[in-house]
């Protein structure tokens, strides 16, 4: 029996390693992802839940509510959290509602704009704020 040609052995080695590389980053990915479940009770969405739970129970059960925030890099985040958090009530980010919702979990309330006045400290840098000037 005649010995294969070279060109067949380095197609097969080439395919071989191409086929073994695969399989070992597949493999690591699967051993490596996070089961079902092993972030659910510590997950940033959930912590959310619980900062905003008592000022939903002094929220409107519909409607829409103004937000004022923290302006760092987390500032849309902190944002979509707080919609999420309050849904199915709806955060519009802007100061221009008679109940407007302040957030700010790392810092000072120092930033709040004039025409909002506080009506509740929630703690854990939650407020609720009343627009004097909303119609």
């Amino acid at each position: 029996m005649p010995a294969p040609p070279t060109r067949t052995i380095r197609t097969t080695a080439a395919a071989a390693i191409l086929v073994f590389s695969s399989l070992l980053s597949s493999g690591r990915m699967l051993f490596n992802t996070p089961r079902p479940g092993h972030f659910e009770q510590d997950s940033i969405a959930s912590r959310s839940d619980q900062r905003f739970a008592v000022l939903k129970t002094r929220l409107p059960a519909e409607g829409v509510v103004g937000y004022v925030g923290e302006s760092s890099d987390s500032a849309t985040p902190d944002y979509y959290l707080t919609q999420y958090a309050l849904a199915p009530l709806i955060v519009d980010n802007s100061t221009d509602h008679a109940i407007v919702i302040g957030n700010f979990p790392s810092s000072q309330a120092s930033r709040i704009p004039r025409n909002l006045q506080l009506v509740d400290d929630l703690g854990n840098g939650v407020l609720l704020l009343a627009n004097k000037d909303a119609k």
